[in-house]
């Protein structure tokens, strides 16, 4: 009866530990799913930013070196009316055009770009051009040139490396506070925005994981227990990569979780009970 009983538990603990290790291989298999998530889209962000930055050296690099020609042309030139330089100029000019186009919205390129080519104009129509005023109007031209480019990389570079998300804070009572398409940096998890856009309260756990804080208050809307331990009131965070259409618990604490562009995120003051 004893041997018999042994086995009984020997077998239970053999299915006991089966089950815990099935329970954390899953568990982990589920974080490192999530972070593995994460790291691609940060890698994508890094992609996104490479690909841009060589497109707009590369640009930058041919224009530069049309530039260069026409600038040896220039300081090498032995006549006395620069006239016959007006056109690789103008050429020059209509290749700025197409490539830097996107960045004529922005006042002070479009304004400086019209004053070039009246400029242009100007001097062309006069028929003599010395050597001074095509050297001004190609200083011109190189200073538009090399704003243009560098604001288009520094633009390229700040929109791959943003992100645009949206928070929800449900406050439990039909009180709902929207920060639509927030800009943060890339790096920022939860945590960083939730701070961004609430006066928050927190508690930290060096022996949590993955994540370390638990939200206690949003806009001193506090959690709540009982007595007795066993019901109360929580904030429980969600994400959504569809717009808000659906929602899923967060797998994390807020400090582990890092933002993807393009997603929603939201705090709910939720109740729960253990009776």
């Amino acid at each position: 009866m004893v041997e018999k009983r042994t086995l009984v538990f020997a077998m239970l603990a053999t299915i006991v530990w089966a089950s815990l290790a099935s329970a954390f291989v899953g568990y982990y298999y589920l974080e490192n799913t999530n972070n593995s998530g994460q790291l691609n889209s940060a890698n994508n962000s890094l992609d996104t930013v490479a690909s841009s930055y060589s497109n707009a050296t590369n640009k930058y690099d041919l224009l530069l070196s049309e530039y260069g020609t026409l600038y040896g042309n220039y300081s090498y030139f032995t006549g006395n009316n620069y006239l016959t330089l007006m056109p690789p100029l103008r050429s020059l000019i209509s290749e700025f055009s197409k490539n830097y186009s996107d960045l004529f919205v922005q006042q002070d390129i479009n304004n400086t770009y019209n004053q070039l080519l009246s400029d242009y104009e100007i001097l062309l129509q006069n028929g003599n051009v010395t050597k001074t005023d095509f050297g001004n109007l190609l200083s011109e031209y190189y200073d538009l040139f090399n704003l243009s480019a560098f604001r288009e990389l520094g633009l390229s570079v700040s929109e791959a490396t943003t992100l645009s998300v949206s928070i929800e804070i449900n406050y439990g009572n039909q009180t709902l506070q929207w920060d639509n398409e927030t800009r943060v940096p890339a790096g920022y998890t939860l945590f960083m925005i939730t701070q961004k856009v609430a006066v928050i309260k927190y508690s930290y756990d060096p022996f949590a994981q993955p994540g370390h804080v638990f939200v206690d208050s949003i806009n001193d809307k506090a959690d709540y227990t009982n007595s007795n331990y066993t019901a109360g009131y929580s904030w429980i965070w969600y994400y959504s990569s569809d717009g808000g259409k659906t929602w899923v618990s967060g797998p994390v604490g807020c400090d582990a979780w890092l933002l993807t562009n393009g997603s929603a995120y939201k705090w709910n003051y939720e109740s729960w009970s253990y009776q």
